[in-house]
């Protein structure tokens, strides 16, 4: 009976480690073109927000641009 118990605990130990340090990670990486340049990209999944890595400076958020037709009604054609 104490060793069934010591299994599941055991058990129990091994699924929350691996949800705590392996999935879901914080981030997810990408990479994107900017000035001709692949350059990562990482994307909080948790608020959607996005940085790229630049080499002197780090981690930069990414502006977005509003460029879609989606986005802005004076552009959708009539």
């Amino acid at each position: 009976m104490l060793m069934r118990i010591i299994r599941w605990l055991l058990l129990l130990a091994i699924v929350a480690a691996c949800a705590l340090f392996v999935w879901p990670t914080r981030f997810r990486y990408d990479h994107m073109t900017a000035d001709g340049n692949l350059v990562p990209v990482r994307i909080d999944r948790f608020n959607g927000n996005a940085d790229m890595l630049v080499p002197d400076e780090g981690w930069v958020p990414v502006e977005g641009t509003d460029s879609g037709a989606g986005n802005n009604p004076a552009a959708k054609p009539s």
